[in-house]
């Protein structure tokens, strides 16, 4: 399927192609409903779904490919290029966790990153 096929998929059957995405990711309690549209102008898309970024992004994939390429990150400032292996960035991860946490930040707390 081309790129261009793909994407006339998500505008002509949005909640079907959505659906089929998401079934792609691990989720901890599987949603309910693809699109609840009862409350206009408000949607909910995958209710009562529970799902875990960084599960999803890095930690279902450092066992099966540690050394893989997970990130390339080009500053905007300097342009420098860095890379991380899904090892790296999980090492990366758990240290700024680990950070987080010897400031007292817990589970349920709001983090505002800035970064200019």
């Amino acid at each position: 399927m081309s790129f261009s096929e793909f994407y006339q998929r998500s505008i002509n059957e949005p909640e079907q192609f959505w659906a089929e995405q998401a079934r792609r990711i691990d989720w901890q309690t599987p949603f309910t409903q693809t699109l609840d549209h009862s409350n206009p102008p408000f949607a909910r898309w995958f209710c009562e779904g529970r799902t875990n970024l960084c599960h999803n992004a890095i930690d279902r994939w450092l066992e099966k490919q540690p050394e893989a390429l997970a990130l390339i990150a080009v500053s905007s400032e300097t342009e420098e290029e860095r890379t991380f292996t899904f090892r790296q960035l999980h090492d990366e991860v758990n240290a700024v966790a680990s950070m987080l946490r010897s400031l007292g930040v817990q589970r349920g707390d709001r983090v505002l990153v800035y970064m200019r």
